[in-house]
């Protein structure tokens, strides 16, 4: 279940009484932003919501959305809020606001960490709807060839698959006539594909130096220089002090594939992309935050802490730390959603896979600041449990999420650095 898209859909049904259109207008407060901002928002200027039939701008009145539809707003969030605890919405409401010309809406926090988490780490039956899928044939690619461009044609293939296992919208068939649509990688804009097909154009790897595309480099090649630049980032950067046996070599190999991906994908997928550019600690910052995780849940079992209470026994209200809320909301919950925001509409090429670079790397730079800041794991004595409980849980969650994100772009977490 997309947790922001039913939450979006749900504002919508009762604000217009429909859930097709409007999407773009209710957006989510990104984790830069102030809290003042709300966790939701959307304007109330009239003239943004010319498609539910309101009048255009020439017209002076109504000036507002409320107006316009014969709602009162007090009336409109009172039974909103109540109706969302009632209903047991996913992310129910604590109180809305108007500031000028928005509608601010405020979660209930601990709510909402609770059935957020409820929903990652107790996944329930979804029923069974009917849904119609659109069938999608990805036409292979040949592996054979070893430039950097089209190990990124073949990387994005891979990508492509992975984000339609998860989508709810598309879903991949192995037989060209079984499909709605069929999608062709080039590497080239002049090469031939079937009648109907989407073409897929992935930008050319650049060389960083010259800025064009460089003839030499091939991947294993490159993959080869950048497992080591990772091995360096992570003994003096990190403080490694690992043996170097095969088992450290296949870290830095880990390192070394997700640096790579990284560089290829961080780039709109039809932009060229300069190799190079990107330095190679980002690769081992994502891997050494997914170390910690690791560490820390390891950590919890290993000093006999006792084990968490069911979730409706533990006081969420104790997570008040900016970045803990921030890690349910914008990543957590937000873990459907950027799936399909990233797959957009793959029947126009308008797809979007850079999206989930940029969310990984703001996820390990939010959970890297909380856990410098935050002790997360204090002393096990028995008035703090309740607090190391509710933060291992949503530890626990975000693991789960941020693992799944890793196997979105082909990279393998580790346990440990």
């Amino acid at each position: 279940m997309n947790l922001i898209e039913e939450f979006v859909g749900n504002v919508l049904e009762e604000l217009t009484g429909q859930r097709d259109k409007g999407w773009n207008l209710i957006v989510m407060r990104k984790p830069t932003e102030k809290i003042s901002f709300g966790d939701f928002s959307f304007h109330t200027d009239i003239r943004c919501w010319r498609e539910f039939g309101a009048p255009g701008k020439c017209e002076k009145t109504p000036t507002d959305i409320f107006t316009h539809l014969g709602i009162d707003f007090d009336v409109f969030s009172r039974d909103l809020i109540i109706k969302s605890h009632k209903e047991e919405w996913n992310l129910p409401i604590e109180r809305m606001e108007m500031n000028k010309s928005r509608c601010i809406i405020f979660l209930d926090r601990k709510e909402s960490f609770r059935k957020v988490i409820s929903h990652v780490l107790n996944p329930k039956p979804e029923l069974k709807q009917v849904i119609a899928k659109k069938t999608v044939f990805l036409e292979a690619l040949t592996e054979s060839s070893q430039t950097l461009t089209d190990f990124r044609g073949i990387l994005l293939r891979k990508i492509l698959i992975n984000l339609i296992q998860r989508s709810r919208r598309y879903t991949q068939v192995s037989q060209r006539q079984d499909a709605i649509m069929a999608c062709s990688i080039v590497m080239k804009s002049s090469q031939e594909i079937p009648p109907g097909d989407v073409k897929i154009l992935p930008g050319t790897v650049l060389d960083s130096v010259t800025r064009r595309k460089s003839p030499v480099t091939s991947y294993p090649d490159y993959l080869e220089q950048k497992v080591k630049e990772c091995e360096l980032v992570a003994r003096h950067r990190y403080g490694y002090r690992g043996p170097g046996d095969a088992e450290d070599q296949k870290k830095f190999e880990n390192m070394g594939r997700a640096s790579l991906t990284l560089e290829l994908m961080e780039a709109k997928h039809s932009s060229p992309v300069a190799c190079g550019e990107s330095a190679s600690r980002s690769g081992a910052f994502i891997l050494y935050n997914s170390a910690r995780m690791e560490t820390l849940l390891e950590t919890f079992q290993r000093r006999n802490f006792p084990e968490t209470l069911e979730l409706s026994e533990v006081d969420f209200s104790l997570l008040a730390e900016p970045e803990e809320w921030i890690l349910l909301i914008n990543f957590i919950a937000s873990e459907e959603w950027i799936v399909e925001k990233s797959l957009g509409e793959l029947e126009k090429e308008r797809i979007s896979p850079h999206l989930i670079v940029s969310e990984l790397h703001s996820l390990v730079n939010v959970f890297s600041a909380y856990y410098r800041r935050v002790q997360i794991l204090t002393d096990n004595r028995h008035q703090l449990l309740p607090t190391v409980h509710a933060r291992i849980l949503l530890l626990r969650a975000l693991r789960k999420v941020f693992n799944r994100i890793l196997q979105l772009l082909e990279i393998d977490p580790v346990a440990k650095m």
